[in-house]
């Protein structure tokens, strides 16, 4: 009796603990379900938060036709770039940002930038990975319609590099209205290699040397396996408020380029400068640029005995550059009411690429020229332009090429 009295007692024990623990756990439930529909009334109320409202993708592409009107060179099409671009935000204060550029009907593919943000708040913020160097007004911002003509101008090809990169970090801000600032420090440009370089190549990108026709552009490396034996710091200011319409720009950039491969640094510093003024109808821009590159003649040399076949050991200890453009809004200047725009405009490029050579180096006068650029570009809405333009180039040499060029270009 005794025996049963105590099993029964055992079991009524445990019943009563288990309904006092089911009663808890019930209640601990509950409270997590409050929490959760509290949380997704908070999301409802936000707008979403899923990852469709944290992704964005992004573009643009252009298709160009060029045509020389003197029969030095055939006509053709070529659908010069198409580029897609992700922006996500990680968090409110960590953003990703990615570009991948298809160019030339995807016969050939860059990496244009790949970098986190991390917003600390306006007046310093924190980025890294392969970034846009900040050098110029067009070289961050260089999405097709954004510009009038069809193809780049030459200052923005030959002087500055655009589409210019670089793997590395640093910071960025607002300091107080009106100013903006970029301080970078990345891998360098690469002023001369050897035959048969592998290591660290960035074969996706340029050759990997500087030369007469195209200056320091054929320095940019892609971020593929590059060479980081040399790094450079560069920055940007940009003063927007100074007067209404008028936004001011100042860059540099400093670095050694001869990556080791000679005990000569090759620093290239460039130092440019340039200004955006819009006054209701009436569009200008201006750009100058000078690039001092140390240790030119160590460079020549070495690449006249060990470099590319294509590198003739031609490169200027200097390099200079200016541009002037002026546009016209059509419809703002006959008061129409439309959203459409058509602009009118010219542009002139003063570009020398042997600007100062080492001693003892005759400069090469087919490398200084003089462009004339005339056109219209069309947009029927701000994301897309249908342009056309006329350039004529003198070379100080004597020789005269001129070319008619239509352009298709668009941003999503």
């Amino acid at each position: 009796m005794r025996k049963t009295f105590l099993i029964f007692g055992v079991l009524g024990l445990m019943m009563i603990w288990s309904t006092s623990g089911w009663a808890q756990d019930i209640k601990e439930l509950e409270r997590r379900i409050d929490i959760m529909s509290d949380e997704l009334d908070a999301l409802k109320e936000s707008g979403g938060g899923g990852v469709a409202d944290r992704v964005h993708i992004h573009g643009y592409g252009e298709l160009h036709f060029n045509m020389p009107t003197d029969g030095s060179d055939t006509a053709q099409f070529d659908n010069h770039r198409f580029v897609l671009g992700v922006n996500a935000k990680l968090t409110d204060w960590i953003h990703l940002n990615v570009e991948i550029d298809f160019e030339h009907a995807a016969q050939e593919l860059e990496f244009e930038f790949g970098y986190l943000d991390f917003l600390l708040g306006p007046k310093l913020n924190a980025r890294a990975g392969v970034m846009l160097v900040p050098m110029g007004f067009l070289n961050e911002y260089h999405e097709p319609p954004l510009f009038w003509t069809v193809e780049r101008p030459t200052f923005q090809k030959r002087i500055i590099p655009t589409t210019w990169n670089a793997s590395g970090a640093g910071i960025f801000g607002s300091p107080i209205d009106g100013v903006n600032y970029r301080l970078y420090v990345v891998n360098s440009l690469q002023s001369l290699r050897p035959t048969g370089f592998d290591d660290g190549h960035g074969a996706g990108g340029e050759k990997g040397f500087f030369n007469a026709k195209e200056g320091i552009r054929k320095g940019r490396l892609q971020p593929d396996a590059a060479i980081f034996e040399d790094f450079a710091i560069t920055g940007r200011v940009e003063l927007t408020k100074l007067l209404p319409g008028l936004q001011t720009g100042f860059s540099f950039y400093t670095g050694n380029t001869t990556q080791n491969f000679i005990p000569e640094g090759g620093r290239t510093t460039i130092l440019e400068a340039d200004v955006k003024y819009r006054y209701r109808w009436f569009d200008m821009n201006a750009s100058m640029a000078h690039i001092n590159i140390s240790d030119a003649a160590a460079i020549n040399a070495f690449q006249i005995l060990n470099g590319n076949a294509d590198d003739k050991g031609d490169v200027a200890s200097g390099i200079f550059g200016w541009n002037v453009q002026a546009g016209v809004h059509v419809p703002q200047l006959l008061n129409m009411s439309t959203s459409q725009d058509v602009v009118l405009f010219a542009l002139y490029e003063f570009i020398d690429t042997q600007n100062e050579m080492p001693a003892g180096t005759a400069p090469d006068r087919s490398r200084e020229l003089r462009i004339v650029t005339a056109g219209v570009s069309y947009m029927p809405i701000p994301e897309v332009a249908l342009k056309f333009d006329y350039v004529h180039t003198s070379q100080a040499d004597g020789d005269r090429i001129d070319q008619v060029n239509l352009g298709v270009a668009y941003m999503y």
